[in-house]
């Protein structure tokens, strides 16, 4: 029984899109940080809600040396998602199939210098929709393989930095999973992949090279009681551009290549009777490239049904 209710407390695919800095190019589908400890560790089979909240903050863009650019820049973002999952008890090679949609919800304001200051207001951004999840559950190891479409739903203009879309369709491959250390699935460590190919931006033709993307966590399962578990845990993000864009654009170029690395710390707390759970993760990311550089503060809540 307490296997299952461990299950319930990662989903493996969490909001996407933090925002745009500069460049049009700049920002990504898929922002490392938004999945911790048991990163790998898929729901059992049932319906599932999840709702993310985050608060993005970044005074810095980094340039290809991975130093501050010299102005002044500021990118604070709130992104609300809301998730659906549901596993179903159909096996495709020995794992549950699942699928799942994302709704994202964005605010966003950007300044640079002192020549440009705007914000977007609250707008759903673009759209994550997962048709095909495989989830595999073991004893000390899960794993999970799955593939994704990101649609741009998300206002976007090359003209508008602010813009909560990205005017461009992505494809996401995701791959990981977590280990546990021993038979009670007390202490975990976890990693999750992230592959994405994009097509051709609106406005710009400009085609974002691929992108790679690693997170994941250290925990400890602490069960209180009956009712009461605890999980904190250490978590881990890094994120590299594999590829080259396409070609030049406004405030981009094309073989200059995104990268950034992250750590965080989390407590995830689920009341048992209800399979109802909450996660804070703080996440500072350090070492970037061609890029914004800030911290994030994530509070999930999860309800399985």
């Amino acid at each position: 029984m307490m296997k299952c209710l461990h299950r319930t407390a990662v989903l493996a695919l969490p909001m996407a899109m933090i925002g745009s800095a500069l460049a049009a190019t700049s920002g990504s589908h898929y922002s490392p940080g938004g999945e911790g400890v048991e990163a790998g560790t898929p729901p059992p089979p049932g319906m599932h809600y999840r709702l993310y909240n985050t608060w993005y903050d970044a005074d810095t863009l980094t340039d290809d040396n991975g130093d501050a650019q010299q102005m002044d820049f500021s990118l604070e973002v709130f992104a609300q998602a809301h998730r659906f999952v549901n596993v179903t008890d159909t096996k495709i090679f020995g794992a549950n199939w699942a699928y799942n949609l994302i709704v994202p919800v964005i605010d966003k304001e950007i300044a640079i210098g002192g020549a440009f200051d705007a914000a977007s207001g609250l707008e759903v951004g673009d759209i994550v929709i997962e048709p095909l999840a495989l989830f595999w559950f073991n004893p000390r190891f899960d794993a999970i393989l799955a593939i994704a479409a990101i649609a741009p739903t998300g206002d976007y203009s090359a003209d508008k930095p602010e813009s909560v879309g990205y005017g461009y369709w992505s494809g996401m491959i995701t791959a990981g999973g977590t280990y546990f250390f021993d038979d009670d699935r007390s202490w975990s460590f976890s990693t999750l992949s992230r592959t994405l190919w994009h097509g051709h931006q609106d406005d710009t033709g400009i085609r974002p090279g691929m992108e790679f993307c690693l997170e994941g966590g250290v925990g400890k399962n602490i069960l209180l009681d009956d009712h009461w578990l605890i999980r904190p845990g250490v978590s881990y993000s890094a994120g590299w551009q594999i590829s080259d864009d396409s070609k030049d654009g406004a405030g981009s170029i094309a073989d200059q290549r995104k990268r950034s690395f992250g750590l965080g710390a989390e407590l995830n707390v689920m009341y048992l009777p209800w399979l109802l759970q909450a996660n804070l993760r703080f996440h500072s990311e350090f070492d970037s490239n061609n890029t914004a550089e800030g911290e994030s503060l994530v509070l999930t809540f999860t309800k399985s049904f």
